[in-house]
């Protein structure tokens, strides 16, 4: 297999962030072929592909070309690893530890290298599932902006979902730049936010005044344009709509201003039926003990689940990411 770029991932969720760079090969490469061991993916892909998914992703750390992938407990390996990178200096990685220390440094050892930093374009050394993924650094993500639009909302809610997750939803939906996003629980809008940074226009709706008017506060500090409406989701006649991404309510009785919160969720699927397009995607989360009614509102729905993923918060909260489009 002809791999040409490595994706080193965030550590705190893989199966999200797997998923989130699956989603972003499929709306700009999709017949690229990953191939992903702990927090270190190989694609097919391009090197300028890469760099494109690791501006727009949440939790993607790296991005780099790949030159080669060795046997971490291999002397004729680390000569080859050496041979194809050059001498000099590399920044090693050992992602959770999935390869002995004695290993490591027996391989950088046996390549004539040594370890150091040299910033971007330096040799990288990951070693991950007794592999060495050698390469050069073209990307590192700084998040440090998208986690400070969470603290400098001047609206929040004790529930509301960190930019570096809305983001993530985002993705998920597969949405590309210019087109339209549908977020029919907005709240304090933070998927709106994250979706007008990366260039996708964006339909926020509430139910809640108050909510509503706290949003957009949040949209105009940070000068995001995004179309908003005081309403009900499940009563506004929406009309094929591609992309969706959105954080129902968990069951809080001022959440779900009264409403039964199964009920709240089959409206909602019931609602999405009628309006996701034929080629459209869905990201929406739901905490855990709805999982099996959930699945149960798919199984009754024309609609697929393509991928699920597990965010905990803390222990009286596990929520469940469900991405669903079409059948067929």
């Amino acid at each position: 297999m002809d791999f040409k770029t490595y994706f080193l991932l965030r550590g705190d969720n893989e199966h999200l962030a797997e998923g989130e760079l699956k989603a972003l090969l499929e709306i700009y490469d999709p017949g690229a072929v990953l191939q992903c061991y702990t927090m270190v993916c190989a694609s097919t892909t391009r090197v300028e592909v890469a760099l494109r998914i690791a501006k727009r992703a949440g939790y993607v750390k790296e991005v780099g070309e790949l030159i080669g992938i060795y046997d971490a407990y291999s002397r004729e390996g680390a000569r080859e690893a050496a041979a194809a990178i050059g001498g000099g200096v590399v920044h090693v990685s050992v992602p959770k530890s999935t390869v002995s220390a004695n290993a490591v440094k027996e391989f950088v050892e046996g390549a004539g290298l040594k370890r150091g930093f040299g910033g971007l374009g330096e040799k990288r050394f990951i070693f991950s599932g007794g592999l060495v993924f050698a390469g050069l650094k073209r990307y590192l993500q700084d998040t440090k902006a998208i986690i400070k639009r969470g603290r400098e909302k001047p609206f929040e809610r004790s529930l509301a979902i960190t930019p570096l997750l809305a983001r993530v939803l985002v993705n998920l939906s597969r949405a590309r730049e210019g087109s339209l996003l549908l977020d029919p629980f907005a709240g304090t809008g933070s998927i709106l936010i994250e979706a007008w940074y990366m260039g996708i226009r964006g339909i926020g709706v509430d139910l809640d005044q108050g909510v509503l008017v706290g949003m957009v506060r949040n949209l105009r500090h940070f000068g995001v344009h995004s179309i908003v409406i005081l309403g009900d989701s499940r009563e506004i006649p929406y009309r094929s709509i591609d992309h969706v991404a959105t954080d129902l309510p968990y069951g809080r009785g001022a959440s779900t201003h009264g409403v039964e919160i199964k009920g709240l969720y089959r409206d909602f699927m019931d609602k999405l039926d009628e309006y996701l397009s034929r080629k459209g995607y869905t990201s929406f989360m739901a905490p855990i003990w709805l999982e099996e009614y959930v699945d149960e509102l798919i199984s009754t729905h024309n609609l697929k689940l393509v991928g699920r993923y597990y965010d905990y918060v803390h222990g009286g909260l596990t929520r469940v990411i469900n991405v669903v489009k079409r059948h067929g």
